[in-house]
Protein backbone atom coordinates (compact mmCIF):
# COMPACT_ATOMS: atom_id res chain seq x y z
CA UNK A 1 0.00 0.00 0.00
CA UNK A 2 1.51 3.29 -1.09
CA UNK A 3 0.83 6.15 1.15
CA UNK A 4 0.23 9.47 -1.11
CA UNK A 5 0.71 13.42 -0.01
CA UNK A 6 -1.44 15.56 -0.50
CA UNK A 7 -0.44 18.41 -2.79
CA UNK A 8 -1.33 21.44 -3.67
CA UNK A 9 -3.29 21.53 -6.28
CA UNK A 10 -6.80 23.54 -6.23
CA UNK A 11 -9.85 23.45 -8.54
CA UNK A 12 -8.14 26.06 -10.78
CA UNK A 13 -5.47 23.63 -11.34
CA UNK A 14 -8.27 21.60 -13.51
CA UNK A 15 -10.27 24.78 -15.50
CA UNK A 16 -8.32 24.15 -18.15
CA UNK A 17 -7.24 20.46 -18.29
CA UNK A 18 -8.62 18.54 -21.34
CA UNK A 19 -11.13 16.27 -20.28
CA UNK A 20 -12.17 13.00 -21.72
CA UNK A 21 -14.74 12.17 -23.48
CA UNK A 22 -16.39 10.27 -20.67
CA UNK A 23 -16.97 13.23 -18.18
CA UNK A 24 -18.98 16.40 -18.69
CA UNK A 25 -17.93 19.97 -16.69
CA UNK A 26 -20.99 21.39 -17.04
CA UNK A 27 -21.99 25.45 -17.00
CA UNK A 28 -22.38 25.14 -13.06
CA UNK A 29 -18.92 24.13 -12.63
CA UNK A 30 -20.31 20.29 -11.88
CA UNK A 31 -18.43 17.50 -13.35
CA UNK A 32 -20.53 14.71 -14.14
CA UNK A 33 -19.74 11.07 -15.69
CA UNK A 34 -21.67 7.82 -15.81
CA UNK A 35 -19.92 4.35 -14.52
CA UNK A 36 -21.41 1.41 -15.78
CA UNK A 37 -20.11 -1.85 -13.48
CA UNK A 38 -19.89 -5.38 -14.76
CA UNK A 39 -20.88 -7.08 -11.46
CA UNK A 40 -19.00 -10.35 -12.78
CA UNK A 41 -15.78 -9.00 -13.33
CA UNK A 42 -15.64 -6.42 -10.61
CA UNK A 43 -16.28 -7.84 -7.03
CA UNK A 44 -15.58 -4.58 -5.37
CA UNK A 45 -19.80 -4.43 -4.42
CA UNK A 46 -20.19 -7.84 -2.70
CA UNK A 47 -16.72 -7.71 -0.85
CA UNK A 48 -18.00 -4.29 0.68
CA UNK A 49 -21.36 -5.94 1.54
CA UNK A 50 -20.00 -8.71 2.83
CA UNK A 51 -17.44 -6.26 4.94
CA UNK A 52 -20.38 -4.78 6.40
CA UNK A 53 -22.06 -7.87 7.17
CA UNK A 54 -19.11 -9.31 8.74
CA UNK A 55 -19.45 -6.25 11.67
CA UNK A 56 -23.01 -6.36 11.84
CA UNK A 57 -22.30 -10.35 13.32
CA UNK A 58 -19.83 -9.28 15.73
CA UNK A 59 -22.77 -7.68 17.46
CA UNK A 60 -24.50 -10.48 18.81
CA UNK A 61 -21.34 -12.14 19.40
CA UNK A 62 -20.32 -9.71 21.77
CA UNK A 63 -24.01 -9.93 23.49
CA UNK A 64 -23.31 -13.07 24.38
CA UNK A 65 -19.76 -12.95 25.07
CA UNK A 66 -21.24 -10.34 28.35
CA UNK A 67 -24.02 -12.86 29.08
CA UNK A 68 -21.39 -15.37 29.22
CA UNK A 69 -18.76 -13.86 31.84
CA UNK A 70 -20.38 -15.69 34.77
CA UNK A 71 -18.85 -19.05 33.61
CA UNK A 72 -15.10 -16.97 33.06
CA UNK A 73 -13.70 -14.65 30.85
CA UNK A 74 -11.88 -17.43 29.00
CA UNK A 75 -15.32 -19.48 28.61
CA UNK A 76 -16.77 -16.40 27.24
CA UNK A 77 -14.36 -15.50 25.14
CA UNK A 78 -14.57 -19.26 23.63
CA UNK A 79 -18.37 -18.52 23.38
CA UNK A 80 -17.77 -15.47 21.24
CA UNK A 81 -15.59 -16.97 18.94
CA UNK A 82 -17.95 -19.84 18.24
CA UNK A 83 -21.07 -18.00 17.80
CA UNK A 84 -18.90 -15.16 15.34
CA UNK A 85 -17.80 -17.88 13.07
CA UNK A 86 -21.08 -19.99 12.77
CA UNK A 87 -22.45 -16.60 11.82
CA UNK A 88 -19.68 -15.90 9.64
CA UNK A 89 -20.06 -18.54 7.82
CA UNK A 90 -23.56 -18.59 7.43
CA UNK A 91 -23.39 -14.61 5.85
CA UNK A 92 -20.55 -15.78 3.79
CA UNK A 93 -22.36 -18.64 2.39
CA UNK A 94 -25.50 -16.79 1.89
CA UNK A 95 -23.45 -14.09 0.07
CA UNK A 96 -21.83 -16.45 -2.36
CA UNK A 97 -25.76 -17.94 -3.24
CA UNK A 98 -27.16 -14.36 -3.34
CA UNK A 99 -24.78 -12.42 -5.15
CA UNK A 100 -25.16 -14.03 -8.60
CA UNK A 101 -28.92 -13.83 -8.23
CA UNK A 102 -28.37 -10.65 -7.37
CA UNK A 103 -26.56 -9.96 -10.19
CA UNK A 104 -28.44 -11.39 -12.59
CA UNK A 105 -31.84 -9.01 -11.44
CA UNK A 106 -29.56 -5.98 -12.10
CA UNK A 107 -28.95 -7.33 -16.12
CA UNK A 108 -25.05 -7.75 -14.87
CA UNK A 109 -24.33 -3.93 -14.28
CA UNK A 110 -24.50 -1.34 -11.83
CA UNK A 111 -25.04 1.75 -13.55
CA UNK A 112 -24.06 5.35 -11.20
CA UNK A 113 -24.37 8.22 -12.29
CA UNK A 114 -21.62 10.89 -10.36
CA UNK A 115 -21.59 14.56 -9.39
CA UNK A 116 -18.50 16.17 -8.24
CA UNK A 117 -17.58 19.57 -7.56
CA UNK A 118 -15.07 21.17 -5.40
CA UNK A 119 -16.92 20.62 -2.57
CA UNK A 120 -18.03 17.03 -2.63
CA UNK A 121 -18.97 14.27 -4.99
CA UNK A 122 -22.48 12.42 -5.11
CA UNK A 123 -22.88 8.87 -6.47
CA UNK A 124 -26.10 8.34 -7.41
CA UNK A 125 -27.10 4.57 -7.74
CA UNK A 126 -29.31 4.62 -10.89
CA UNK A 127 -32.86 2.51 -11.72
CA UNK A 128 -32.43 -0.65 -13.76
CA UNK A 129 -34.05 1.01 -16.87
CA UNK A 130 -32.12 4.22 -17.41
CA UNK A 131 -29.84 2.91 -20.05
CA UNK A 132 -25.77 4.04 -20.32
CA UNK A 133 -27.02 6.82 -23.22
CA UNK A 134 -30.14 8.25 -21.38
CA UNK A 135 -28.08 9.30 -18.66
CA UNK A 136 -25.22 10.43 -21.00
CA UNK A 137 -27.70 12.46 -22.88
CA UNK A 138 -29.38 14.03 -19.77
CA UNK A 139 -25.73 14.94 -18.05
CA UNK A 140 -25.39 16.48 -21.23
CA UNK A 141 -28.63 18.46 -20.78
CA UNK A 142 -27.50 19.42 -17.04
CA UNK A 143 -24.29 20.63 -18.22
CA UNK A 144 -26.00 23.49 -20.41
CA UNK A 145 -24.65 21.91 -23.92
CA UNK A 146 -27.86 21.48 -25.41
CA UNK A 147 -31.01 23.19 -25.29
CA UNK A 148 -33.68 22.42 -22.73
CA UNK A 149 -34.49 22.96 -19.44
CA UNK A 150 -31.92 22.21 -16.59
CA UNK A 151 -34.42 21.99 -13.80
CA UNK A 152 -36.91 19.56 -15.37
CA UNK A 153 -34.26 17.05 -16.68
CA UNK A 154 -32.56 17.21 -13.16
CA UNK A 155 -35.81 16.03 -11.57
CA UNK A 156 -36.32 13.80 -14.04
CA UNK A 157 -32.63 12.03 -13.94
CA UNK A 158 -33.27 11.82 -9.73
CA UNK A 159 -36.66 10.68 -10.46
CA UNK A 160 -35.02 7.34 -11.41
CA UNK A 161 -32.39 6.96 -8.88
CA UNK A 162 -32.70 4.37 -5.91
CA UNK A 163 -30.58 6.18 -3.79
CA UNK A 164 -27.54 8.62 -3.74
CA UNK A 165 -24.80 8.86 -0.86
CA UNK A 166 -22.91 12.13 -0.56
CA UNK A 167 -19.57 12.77 0.57
CA UNK A 168 -18.11 16.46 1.73
CA UNK A 169 -14.41 16.47 0.75
CA UNK A 170 -13.74 18.25 4.31
CA UNK A 171 -14.93 16.00 6.67
CA UNK A 172 -13.38 13.07 4.65
CA UNK A 173 -11.27 11.14 6.84
CA UNK A 174 -9.36 8.32 4.52
CA UNK A 175 -9.16 8.23 0.72
CA UNK A 176 -8.14 4.82 -0.80
CA UNK A 177 -7.36 4.32 -4.10
CA UNK A 178 -7.90 1.35 -6.17
CA UNK A 179 -7.13 1.63 -10.03
CA UNK A 180 -7.40 -2.00 -10.76
CA UNK A 181 -11.11 -1.68 -9.80
CA UNK A 182 -11.55 1.32 -10.47
CA UNK A 183 -13.09 2.57 -7.27
CA UNK A 184 -12.26 5.63 -4.43
CA UNK A 185 -13.14 4.60 -1.49
CA UNK A 186 -13.99 8.04 0.74
CA UNK A 187 -14.43 7.57 4.33
CA UNK A 188 -15.86 9.63 6.65
CA UNK A 189 -16.50 9.21 10.47
CA UNK A 190 -19.97 7.58 9.99
CA UNK A 191 -20.30 7.85 6.36
CA UNK A 192 -18.77 5.74 3.34
CA UNK A 193 -18.80 6.50 -0.13
CA UNK A 194 -17.59 4.61 -3.36
CA UNK A 195 -15.87 6.88 -6.72
CA UNK A 196 -16.19 4.84 -9.66
CA UNK A 197 -14.29 6.03 -13.08
CA UNK A 198 -13.40 4.53 -16.70
CA UNK A 199 -10.00 3.82 -16.73
CA UNK A 200 -9.25 6.49 -19.13
CA UNK A 201 -11.39 9.00 -16.33
CA UNK A 202 -9.66 7.40 -13.56
CA UNK A 203 -6.96 9.71 -13.33
CA UNK A 204 -8.34 12.99 -13.27
CA UNK A 205 -10.80 12.09 -10.98
CA UNK A 206 -7.98 10.94 -8.84
CA UNK A 207 -6.21 13.73 -9.01
CA UNK A 208 -9.21 15.86 -8.17
CA UNK A 209 -10.34 14.10 -4.96
CA UNK A 210 -6.68 14.03 -3.56
CA UNK A 211 -6.28 17.72 -4.28
CA UNK A 212 -9.80 18.36 -2.57
CA UNK A 213 -9.29 16.31 0.59
CA UNK A 214 -7.06 17.95 1.88
CA UNK A 215 -7.31 16.96 5.67
CA UNK A 216 -7.86 12.79 4.55
CA UNK A 217 -4.53 9.80 4.86
CA UNK A 218 -4.85 9.19 0.90
CA UNK A 219 -3.28 5.65 0.28
CA UNK A 220 -3.25 3.79 -2.85
CA UNK A 221 -2.71 0.30 -3.75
Amino acid sequence: MENLKDNNNTTSDFEDQQLNLGIVKGKDGVFRWVYEMNMWKNPTLIITVWKILLLVALFPALLMFFLSLGDGFGAALLTMIKIYAMVALIISALMLLAYPLVTLIYGGQYCVLFEMDKYGVKHIQMDKQFKRNQILSMITVLAGIAAGNVQSTAAGVLSGTKQSIYSTFDKVKTVRINPKRNVIFLSENLSHNQVYANAEDFAFVENFIVSQCKKAKVTKK
